[in-house]
């Protein structure tokens, strides 16, 4: 498999000794970034498959013991994972037993079920980020609204804040921005976990942002600065987002992020501190992209369509002991 440049963007040339792919994209509500996916790969000679993780099932009367809507009792030959509906904890559990059983056929799934759960819990990432010396913000993780208070007056203490954040939230929702201990006594914290990261004050006075580093196959692919009017700079909240050079410092922590919490792809999102320099924020799996690509020239849905069809190449040519060269 080769690949070339037409009018800037970058096609994948995939041989015609190759047989027919079909590639499942996963979406609770398909829509701006399954279409992307689909103009990227449908060129290649890809059969797309739409479906819904909420749909498929466990289903031992079929070959491989699942039903994935649009395949019947049959497998793909990859997935891409974009969006995974809300759920009960049984829910999400059995979407997730879909993705683990995919992954355990030897199916490349972006991203895999272990990623998933890997990045969607923050304090895990935080774990991993620190035990891999990632520079990454302090960060607790505790039930018990009496160690959160001691947190926060420990904090207060040193003349420093904290961000109140939901384990498993994204977007910028719901999280709180904590001076006291007193301000605890508000909020409710969900699920009854209380997760902690110190707040990093903007590393220039008033300015709030933060970087958004899109990462393929552990390389950095572009990056935007998201600025916002307040201390909150997600873009769902409102913040105004430009393009950023792909400057060698960010694009290596990125990479260093994504890598420490095992990732084929993601979104990283990095804040300069005032005295300690760029550190890690999150790592978010199923990342977006649509507010990105209007910053870049680079086609991030082509990236990762050759990224995964180079994936398949390899893995064709491993199961059939081919040694054709391309």
């Amino acid at each position: 498999m080769t690949s070339k440049k037409t009018g800037g963007s970058l096609q994948v040339i995939r041989p015609a000794y190759l047989p027919m792919l079909r590639i499942v994209i996963f979406n609770n509500s398909h829509g701006w970034h399954s279409k992307q996916l689909e103009a990227a790969l449908a060129p290649q000679g890809v059969a797309i498959i739409r479906s819904n993780l909420a749909q498929c099932r466990i289903d031992l009367d079929s070959p491989s013991g699942l039903h994935i809507p649009g395949l019947g009792g049959d497998l793909p030959d990859a997935a891409i994972v974009r969006g995974i509906a809300a759920g009960s904890f049984e829910q999400i559990t059995l979407r997730l037993d879909v993705l683990h059983t995919l992954a355990e056929f030897g199916i490349p799934v972006l991203n895999t079920a272990s990623a998933i759960e890997r990045t969607v819990d923050k304090a895990r990432t935080s774990l991993l980020l620190r035990h891999r010396r990632v520079p990454t913000p302090r960060a607790w993780a505790c039930e018990d609204l009496a160690q959160a208070r001691h947190l926060s007056a420990q904090a207060q203490r040193e003349k420093r804040e904290l961000v109140l954040k939901p384990l498993f939230g994204c977007q910028g929702q719901g999280i709180i921005r904590i001076g006291k201990p007193a301000d605890l006594e508000a909020c409710e914290p969900t699920g009854g976990l209380y997760y902690l990261q110190e707040f990093i004050r903007p590393a220039q006075p008033n300015i709030w942002q933060d970087w958004r580093v899109f990462v393929i196959g552990h390389r950095p692919i572009a990056a935007m600065v998201r600025r916002g009017q307040g201390w909150i700079t997600n873009v769902a909240r409102g913040a105004q987002y430009f393009p950023a050079p792909l400057e060698r410092e960010i694009g290596a922590l990125a990479c260093q992020a994504t890598q420490a919490v095992a990732v084929d792809y993601g979104g990283v999102d990095i804040i300069q501190t005032p005295a300690q320099g760029f550190q890690v924020l999150e790592v978010n799996s199923i990342p977006s992209w649509k507010a990105l690509q209007q910053t870049t020239e680079v086609n991030i849905a082509g990236a990762l369509a050759k990224n995964l069809l180079e994936r398949l190449h390899s893995s064709y040519f491993a199961h059939s002991g081919s040694s054709q060269k391309i």
